[in-house]
């Protein structure tokens, strides 16, 4: 299996981050622009999650991931909401996922 680099990994999550924030404010240009129905061509989200799923689905094959990455990105929210302990080893030892480099320190060390 091959490996990216620690600062593509970086690289690729920053610009899945910036996506994601484009998605947003351009959602809320629409709804707060228009007086008609919108319709799913009118929502930036459909425009471009596919994309942001493919990379996610990548990511995890590459580091052989069942659900950590797409976890930390949609449920922490690229690590913004990161608390100590919300992950631990068996032993109760603190994984500590609070940055992409440490995201990407861990699937590492798991291999």
């Amino acid at each position: 299996m091959s490996r990216i680099s620690k600062e593509e990994f970086i690289r690729i999550i920053k610009r899945l981050e910036e996506t994601e924030k484009t998605k947003n404010e351009i959602d809320k240009i629409i709804k707060e622009s228009t007086d008609c129905i919108i319709s799913d061509f009118t929502n930036a989200s459909s425009l471009m999650i596919c994309h942001e799923d493919i990379v996610i689905s990548l990511l995890e094959t590459m580091f052989d991931d069942k659900d950590t990455i797409s976890w930390w990105i949609y449920d922490l929210e690229y690590g913004k909401k990161y608390e100590d302990g919300c992950i631990t080893e068996k032993d109760g030892t603190i994984i500590d996922l609070s940055t992409t480099e440490k995201l990407y320190d861990f699937l590492i060390s798991e291999k």
